[in-house]
């Protein structure tokens, strides 16, 4: 591996891999103490499928485990995986999430390290452009999305899988390889690439006459990346591809605007002074005749042409800008995506933007040796501390920013004050602190620059119904509706609305509504149950409330209520046992399941059971000195 220990001496490469630890974990300590971001609301927070392992068959054929909003859904299985860990460990606490987070940054780091020490053609200068190259990656600011904002770990693992697939390929271990390209896209597609950048590779090293990838070996990998966009083809509902994007951008819209997209993650690499966590107000390019499109496409064949030129004497640079065009090509030329750019997408790209920094240290160090009359190492050491240093403190400082949401947004809307959802979601952080005044003003704001978005409307309803305004509640509802009918969420918000003002018939429409578009919205199903059982239509209330389970394996409440149902007024005594135990599978400790489980087994005949059902309850009921519920028992079930 590189690392191994030496007789009574630590080798170079291994402290340097203690080095970079020690590096991230001092740049990044300030790290810990940050919370659910944007996404991570309904990746993470409110997705019931990360809270237990037993759903990790599913997340390989079932786009509904990956979030709860319908237009998000994807395939990433072993992402999910890594998140229902997590929750296994800490539950809702945030501290195992950045620490695996971390940990992934970490072995990115080491894997740039390796391969540009490895196989980049540097010579006696490999270990020190290597290690350059693995600490700029590893303490710029520019990675601290992907490090900080938990849903876009994506961009992590499938940098760690698709780096060591490359470094497997370079080392002539092609099942290995295989295998780790396979995990890079069950992680995210954007690995479908790595194909073109081992044939540029290959063709590179031919040209030096060394080692390369065999051209069988480029194919398999070309075959496992095809099977990989199959796979996702044939799960993935095909209106996934329209909801990822606006209607009007066309792959053409996306391409022009891919072309400055490339020169502003080059800008934020060496200059990142406007690091924002969301940039939907990036201009689109609509037309090859805006100096936007046709100036950064001139931009970029200059660079892709010196590049090109740098093959012979400075193969390390080719490779470096081949890495960074492919690496982002994915989503930045050929699969149009709802923002035009996004801070954790160049994350992949690292390899090259890293491997380019730490030539230019070497360079400048070697012209700076010269009129300094001192050996080029101090140079290299000491433009790299200096560097790492200016790096790590502005990381630092941007890790501050991750760490409180309302200090997130309000960061944001200071950097793209055109962008209506940065206004949306620090009126929404404002919110959840309950200032009210500022989160109607911030709101309002959004309303202004995005008249007919709908996610505004939705906040602004439930804004009003916290101040009591039912009337204006509804008002905004009834907004967000007509602005996007299709849009499960605003029905649901326009139920809540109606049945807050006592409009049950038509709460109940609505509800229905919204599970019509989007059968997966458990509250809305909840909901129509609690309505149907107002009105004494038990079984539809009862299906309502199963419906509800079945959509949110996590609920208990609907669970308890079908039982109930099933029990007291569907003379179902066995389904209600059934519902019991999922109750008592999610909630061990609950109360009323126990107790209202000894009584249906008893009314399906099923005594021994229910006896033993009843002696626990008995237990629970006599530690908190419930007489009467034990008293009020059937009496065969208070029989000796």
């Amino acid at each position: 591996m590189g690392w191994a220990w030496g007789k009574g001496r630590v080798s170079p490469s291994a402290a340097l891999a203690l080095l970079f630890a020690v590096v991230i974990g001092a740049a990044y300590a300030n790290s810990f103490g940050g919370g659910f971001h944007f996404d991570d609301s309904h990746v993470l927070e409110q997705n019931p499928f990360i809270r237990s392992l037993r759903h990790v068959p599913r997340f390989f054929v079932d786009p509904n485990t990956t979030t709860v909003l319908r237009e998000n859904e994807d395939l990433r299985p072993l992402l999910l995986l890594t998140f229902a860990l997590n929750y296994a460990v800490s539950g809702s606490a945030t501290w195992s999430y950045h620490a695996v987070n971390l940990v992934l940054h970490w072995s990115a780091v080491l894997l740039v390290f390796r391969i540009v020490r490895d196989h980049l053609w540097l010579g006696d200068d490999a270990l020190a452009v290597a290690a350059a190259s693995a600490l700029v990656v590893a303490l710029h600011p520019l990675n601290t999305e992907p490090v900080d904002y938990l849903s876009a770990r994506s961009a992590l693992l499938t940098t760690v899988f698709s780096l060591a697939a490359f470094d497997a390929t370079a080392r002539a271990r092609p099942r290995w390889a295989v295998v780790l390209l396979a995990a890079a896209l069950l992680t995210k597609a954007i690995a479908a690439t790595l194909p073109l950048a081992v044939a540029g590779y290959a063709l590179l090293a031919r040209h030096r006459q060394t080692p390369a990838p065999s051209w069988q070996l480029v194919a398999a990998l070309a075959v496992v990346a095809a099977g990989g966009l199959l796979y996702r083809l044939l799960l993935l509902p095909p209106w996934i591809s329209q909801t990822a994007h606006a209607a009007d951008v066309t792959p053409r819209i996306w391409l022009m605007t891919g072309w400055s997209a490339y020169l502003y993650y080059l800008r934020l690499f060496l200059w990142p002074d406007a690091l924002v966590v969301d940039r939907l107000d990036y201009p689109l390019t609509r037309s090859f005749l805006e100096p936007r499109a046709w100036g950064s496409l001139l931009v970029l064949l200059v660079l892709g042409g010196l590049a090109w030129r740098a093959r012979r004497r400075w193969p390390a640079l080719t490779f470096a800008a081949l890495w960074y065009a492919v690496a982002l090509a994915a989503e930045q030329t050929i699969f149009p995506l709802a923002e035009p750019v996004n801070e954790h997408r160049p994350y992949l790209a690292m390899l090259g933007l890293g491997t380019a920094a730490g030539l230019g240290l070497r360079g400048a160090a070697h012209l700076l040796a010269r009129p300094l009359r001192v050996p080029a190492t101090r140079v290299v050491v000491v433009l790299v501390a200096l560097v790492a240093i200016a790096l790590g403190i502005a990381t630092a400082a941007r890790n501050e920013v991750w760490r409180d949401d309302g200090a997130l947004w309000r960061d944001a809307v200071a950097k793209a004050p055109a962008n209506p959802r940065a206004w949306l979601n620090a009126g929404h952080a404002a919110m959840a602190r309950d200032d009210r005044d500022e989160a109607r003003r911030l709101l309002l704001e959004a309303h202004r620059l995005a008249p007919c978005y709908a996610y505004v409307q939705l906040n602004l309803s439930a804004l009003a119904f916290r101040t009591g305004d039912l009337a204006q509640s509804l008002r905004w509802a009834d907004e967000a509706v007509a602005c996007n009918p299709g849009f499960a969420l605003t029905h649901y918000y326009r139920a809540m609305a109606l049945e807050r003002l006592g409009r049950a018939e038509e709460a109940l429409a609505a509800y229905r509504r919204t599970t019509t578009i989007d059968a997966e919205q458990a509250d809305a199903w909840a909901a129509q149950g609690r309505l149907l059982e107002r009105q004494g239509a038990w079984a539809e209330a009862a299906r309502a409330y199963e419906r509800a389970v079945a959509a949110n394996p996590t609920l208990s409440e609907p669970a308890m209520l079908a039982a109930l149902l099933h029990q007291y007024r569907l003379r179902d005594p066995s389904r209600a046992v059934e519902l019991y135990r999922t109750v008592l599978r999610l909630v061990p400790s609950h109360y009323g399941a126990h107790y209202q489980l000894a009584v249906a087994l008893l009314a399906c005949g099923r005594e021994p059971e229910a006896r033993a059902a009843w002696r626990a309850f008995v237990l629970m009921a006599q530690a908190i000195g419930d007489r009467a519920s034990i008293e009020g028992a059937p009496e065969r079930l208070r029989r000796p």
